[in-house]
């Protein structure tokens, strides 16, 4: 990544702040995509396409991880809502965590409020970390990127130059470890159909195809 993830964090801080002073009222209907993927299913090539031909601001496990850390010390993150805004994300984090019997630590509770706060604030393509489980009840399209297993193998051993074995134990280990997060943190099946809106096949549907239905699905 060429820029560092604090230089990212501000811009993004800016930018919401931009909007603020610009008197941008706050959408009630955000547009918000969440994306969940397959190891080797080009999901993030699906979420950097689509947020090229939309504008859209794109949140990664990177910047939503150190969007929490910056939290720990400071709040200038979530003060970039409201307080309408602000009752309205906690209201998301209380609703989830009592409705799905969780036990929330420090972590999780700031996740859920950073991911409702991108979620509030729209204009946004989160890329995991289980945003489509906590943004189920906002205005928005919950997508899931599968592909066939041969496909998947073969994106991954040319794209990390991998062996056949090592191609394999990456994807298992990988895809364990979404799902466990997904399990720890929402106790939800990252695998569930029943958790997304719309699921996409890339061993059918080229990335260029797959953002192109996304985008009709948000119009």
């Amino acid at each position: 990544m060429s820029k560092s993830i604090h230089k990212i964090i501000n811009e993004q801080i800016q930018r919401w702040e931009m909007g603020k002073r610009e008197d941008k009222p706050i959408q009630e209907t955000v547009n918000v995509i969440t994306i969940s993927r397959e190891s080797g299913s080009r999901g993030y090539e699906v979420a950097k396409q689509l947020c090229r031909e939309t504008g859209f601001d794109l949140f990664h496990h990177e910047i939503v991880d150190a969007m929490v850390e910056t939290s720990k010390s400071s709040r200038v993150l979530l003060e970039t809502l409201d307080e309408k805004g602000m009752n309205i994300v906690d209201d998301i984090v209380s609703n989830f965590v009592s409705e799905h019997h969780l036990w929330s630590d420090e972590y999780s509770k700031l996740l859920f409020k950073i991911l409702g706060t991108i979620g509030k604030h729209g204009n946004a393509v989160i890329l995991g970390r289980g945003a489509n489980c906590v943004l189920k009840k906002q205005k928005a399209l919950r997508v899931r990127i599968v592909a066939p297993m041969i496909i998947r193998r073969d994106y991954i051993q040319k794209s990390l130059n991998l062996s056949k074995d090592d191609t394999q134990k990456h994807i298992v280990s990988t895809d364990a470890n979404r799902s466990a997060f997904v399990k720890r943190y929402f106790n939800s099946d990252a695998t569930d159909p029943a958790n997304y809106d719309l699921i996409l096949n890339t061993g059918t549907l080229s990335v260029e195809k797959a953002v192109q239905v996304i985008k009709c699905a948000i119009s």
